[in-house]
């Protein structure tokens, strides 16, 4: 016997079982449904005779009324929950430090996309973080230079490479922030 035909065979076999459990589950599965849609019978028929009856108002006065109630009750849910607030340290996405101008987005809480600009000419500074590379070196730090204005460095930040450095003005501005001094600027 070939492969395929055993594997023939067994595609078979597991379609004739499934179609028994499905054969085998229709009858109770209708009793469900039915069971279910005369549930929901007994109720639509309940709220049309109670619709119809002889109220001191007709039914479709006390299903408006009802709906109105509906609605103010909700209205006063939100005016008592309120809408919530942007915080308002999260229109502070500017500022001055290190010798450059810095800018910002802000994902959620979190400060996104900081990075700096030249106080001249509103150039985006490229950085040179090539000290942190070199064994000779001492000094680790990143310069931020203005192509525009004649490859000068505009703003230098001790301590690091670029990631360090782009830290150093993110923790700045969380200082910044808790303190409130964002608030004088």
């Amino acid at each position: 016997m070939s492969e395929n035909s055993f594997i023939s065979i067994r595609n078979s076999t597991i379609a004739s079982a499934i179609a028994g459990v499905i054969l085998l589950a229709v009858p109770i599965l209708r009793g469900y449904v039915v069971s279910f849609l005369s549930w929901v019978w007994s109720g639509v028929v309940w709220c049309w005779d109670a619709l119809v009856d002889s109220y001191s108002l007709p039914g479709w006065a006390w299903l408006l009324i009802f709906i109105f109630a509906l609605i103010g009750l909700i209205n006063i849910y939100l005016a008592f929950k309120g809408e919530s607030e942007e915080p308002e340290f999260k229109s502070y996405v500017e500022d001055f430090m290190y010798g450059a101008k810095w800018r910002w987005s802000w994902i959620g809480n979190q400060i996104s996309n900081v990075w700096c600009f030249c106080p001249r000419c509103d150039a985006t500074l490229v950085y040179d973080d090539s000290s942190c590379c070199s064994f000779y070196s001492d000094d680790n730090k990143t310069d931020f230079i203005c192509e525009n204005c004649s490859h000068d460095v505009v703003a230098s930040i001790s301590g690091g490479n670029k990631d360090y450095a782009t830290g150093a003005v993110e923790r700045e501005i969380s200082r910044r922030i808790r303190t409130g001094e964002y608030k004088k600027h």
